[in-house]
């Protein structure tokens, strides 16, 4: 299998991400994108900055220790290739952005915070079996993000959090890709 080409990548997450922007702003549930008491929300942001220093802690380590992380990281760097930090800004931005206020602004209150965990973490079925802890660690962490939304009572931590971790994630992957591109 090919590596999909990073700028077709970006134009697919595109549109994956813009009829879900979309759909939620027509819908426009209420209060899904206020920051609220910016001393709180900070107090947040920062718990939500150290569990994604957590969880990708615990990716680089099971990336490099164990079978099952060794396997889906090379399955990621198969589909993914090499990405530069512009590209893996941008799918991080959009995956983030898109997911939470669909997945934790819109549905999470109409459905409730176990549901939702579960829909997010089927979302991420594997394509092949290797990728199967893949959709059980989105699982455990939609489950984290519905959390963090509703104790903090903001969406920004929620989208923080999974913008951190797509974003060094994929420059894991893309940093330990063979064809690794010369540097921005």
């Amino acid at each position: 299998m090919n590596p999909i080409p990073p700028n077709t990548l970006l134009r697919i997450a595109l549109l994956f991400y813009m009829p879900m922007l979309t759909g939620v702003f027509l819908l426009r549930p209420p209060g899904v994108l206020e920051m609220g008491d910016w001393r709180q929300l900070s107090i947040w942001l920062a718990v939500a900055l150290g569990t994604g220093m957590a969880v990708v802690g615990f990716s680089r380590w099971s990336a490099r220790n164990t079978t099952w992380g060794r396997a889906m990281r090379g399955e990621f760097r198969t589909i993914l290739g090499p990405l530069d930090v512009r590209h893996t800004m941008w799918l991080a931005v959009l995956s983030a952005l898109g997911e939470e206020i669909l997945f934790r602004g819109v549905l999470q209150p109409r459905l409730g915070l176990w549901w939702v965990a579960l829909i997010f973490g089927l979302m991420h079925f594997p394509y092949r079996r290797q990728m199967l802890p893949w959709t059980v660690f989105a699982g455990v962490l939609g489950v984290v993000l519905g959390w963090l939304t509703e104790l903090s009572g903001s969406l920004w931590p929620a989208i923080l959090l999974h913008f951190y971790i797509n974003h060094y994630n994929l420059r894991d992957i893309a940093e330990s890709s063979p064809e690794r591109p010369a540097p921005d």
